[in-house]
């Protein structure tokens, strides 16, 4: 049996998706760019997982900009993980509930049930040492370049 016979059934089912979507690699997947991929960089050292993947997708939808209508369901299904009872949205919701008690994020909802719209406004946040990390300083500050140059040698 060649590799072509043994893997027929998924390299089909890949090619009807590429045709499907258009490009090879789903939007979900690349990174943030823009303003939103510098407040994603501080956001995800300061959420649990689930808040880091909200974050991450949110980022990557707002770009250049600091705010984001989409709706939930869409929200949940670009981020793409389920809680242990198999619920996209509820997962999501957690996640973005932690960004909102750590000041990273607004949400603001306009309408219910089908209708609504929610916008999603990217926040300064907490930038405190405990949340980011300790940095020294001293230390960051007065590199001596002739060190920095051996040390890499």
């Amino acid at each position: 049996m060649t590799f072509a016979e043994q893997y027929a059934d998924a390299i089909e089912g890949r090619r009807v998706k590429l045709r499907k979507r258009g490009f090879a690699l789903a939007a979900e997947t690349v990174p943030p760019t823009g303003q939103a991929a510098l407040w994603y960089a501080d956001a995800v050292r300061c959420v649990p997982r689930s808040g880091q993947a909200v974050a991450r997708q949110i980022a990557r939808l707002c770009g250049d900009d600091s705010e984001v209508t989409i709706p939930w369901r869409s929200l949940a299904e670009a981020v793409g993980i389920r809680d242990r009872a198999g619920n996209l949205r509820r997962y999501t919701e957690r996640g973005a509930k932690a960004l909102t008690d750590a000041g990273w994020l607004e949400i603001e909802t306009v309408g219910s049930k089908r209708g609504a719209k929610t916008t999603f406004r990217l926040l300064p946040g907490d930038r405190s040492s405990a949340c980011l990390g300790q940095i020294d300083a001293k230390e960051w500050f007065t590199i001596d370049a002739k060190e920095w140059f051996t040390e890499a040698a």
